[in-house]
């Protein structure tokens, strides 16, 4: 590849970090064009006035995401492990319990098996895509669970807890997808040993800023909202709010629903087009309760929880080691979270903190401070955790999820096929379009 070869990545989040990095490495010439005035993309950290450090986005990493780990010792970072103190806790009905029933794990072992038959590269080609594609997970739990209660336990945790979506909203098929992408329901719901192990100390963003700051100067723009790409036999001409970039290709490292606002010109085949009208970005609502200390090691207990029902689907215990605040942190997904939004700021916080008091008791409904982020309002991401395709869009859709369209390739963690969803994917897609547009 010559000195003089030009490529514009649109997204300064983790993929479009990772395509930069490595096209300046092979010798490309590169601009990004990033929305925000920050970069990190879904990655968003919030530190407190005593230095307690709160993730607001995207937190963890674990085993087998070996590129996280080969970019935070890269970059001078270190890891620290997720809180595991005592016993974790299952709300089944309001009613506390030691384990799940039995039906709970005989459906995880039908789940995982059924993924080992897809490919993660191509979904549509399972010999029973047809009819996964077409059933919702919610159907299909009901139909395998035996009982209400499992069927809706495990929409919530699996719908909800990796999707951030209902489990009406998505097919099977995608959630076969991304478990065979991850190694299967151990890895995905696991704490030690599964993809919530590790956090990065300074969260991720100080990942994305060192990043940043080792790509050449003038490479990265802030505050550059692209709106047109268009491309010809010459090249790509982008245009922001405050000019154009011109390049050879441009690789796009956004979720497919944000990609889908941008102008371009030519239009995108209807096949391209149609599949960004049919995976719009999951909804999560991410709240920190903070403690003066972390009170429910004391009583035995993980501030580790999943839950049959109420506004939180499950919680972690978010404490970091630097500081001596304990931090509880809950996740509430789909209708769950649309609900809190439709709640005044006070009612919320009530709701919030009586969830947290059936976890680890009544000392959680009286927290020094709960800090709360929606990035379903984010105008740049517009939903958490990514972009989840809807029953019947596989099949017909899925195809155009990675396929360059003429000098346009994708990135983003919705198109990683391992750990798609999780910063490990994102990375692993930037440098995917990356190789694509070098071997162009």
């Amino acid at each position: 590849m010559s000195d003089g070869i030009r490529v514009v990545v649109i997204g300064a989040g983790m993929s479009g970090l990772a395509a930069a990095a490595a096209l300046c490495r092979a010798g490309a010439r590169v601009r990004v064009l990033e929305a925000r005035g920050r970069v990190g993309g879904r990655a968003l950290t919030r530190w407190l006035p005593d230095g307690t450090q709160l993730d607001l986005g995207a937190q963890w990493i674990g085993p087998t995401q070996d590129r996280m780990y080969a970019l935070v010792a890269e970059h001078g970072l270190v890891t620290f492990a997720s809180a595991a103190f005592g016993a974790s806790t299952l709300l089944w009905g309001g009613a506390r319990r030691p384990d799940p029933p039995a039906p709970v794990a005989r459906v995880l072992g039908v789940l995982d098996e059924y993924a080992a038959a897809v490919d993660p590269a191509a979904p549509w080609e399972a010999h029973e895509a047809a009819r996964w594609d077409a059933t919702t997970l919610g159907c299909w739990l009901r139909a395998t669970a035996g009982d209400t209660d499992t069927a809706d336990y495990l929409g919530r945790l699996l719908a909800g807890g990796l999707l951030a979506t209902g489990a009406d909203e998505v097919s099977l098929l995608h959630l076969l997808f991304y478990l065979r992408g991850a190694g299967g329901t151990g890895p995905l719901l696991g704490m030690a040993g599964g993809a919530q192990q590790d956090r990065i100390v300074g969260g991720p963003p100080a990942l994305a800023e060192r990043m940043a700051a080792g790509l050449p100067p003038g490479t990265l723009r802030l505050g550059a909202a692209v709106h047109t790409i268009a491309q010809d036999a010459h090249g790509v001409t982008v245009c922001t709010g405050s000019g154009r970039v011109e390049g050879d290709a441009v690789v796009v490292a956004l979720a497919p629903a944000l990609a889908g606002r941008i102008r371009y010109d030519p239009p995108l085949p209807p096949l391209r087009d149609g599949l960004t009208q049919r995976m719009p970005m999951g909804s999560a609502w991410k709240v920190h309760a903070v403690y003066p200390e972390p009170f429910w090691r004391a009583d035995g207990r993980s501030g580790v929880s999943t839950s049959s029902s109420g506004p939180l689907t499950e919680t972690v215990d978010n404490s970091t080691p630097t500081s001596p605040r304990g931090v509880l942190t809950g996740f509430s997904y789909a209708g769950d979270a649309a609900a809190l939004r439709e709640m005044s700021p006070a009612r919320r916080r009530e709701c919030v903190r009586e969830a947290f008091a059936a976890v680890v008791g009544p000392r959680a409904a009286d927290p020094i401070a709960l800090v709360e982020y929606d990035w379903s309002a984010d105008e740049w991401t517009r939903g958490c955790f990514g972009g989840v395709l809807t029953p019947g869009a596989w099949r017909t859709y899925g195809p155009r999820l990675r396929t360059p369209v003429g000098r346009v390739h994708w990135a983003g963690t919705e198109t990683a096929t391992r750990w798609a969803g999780y910063l490990e994917g994102a990375v692993r897609a930037g440098e995917r379009a990356a190789a694509e547009v070098l071997a162009s």
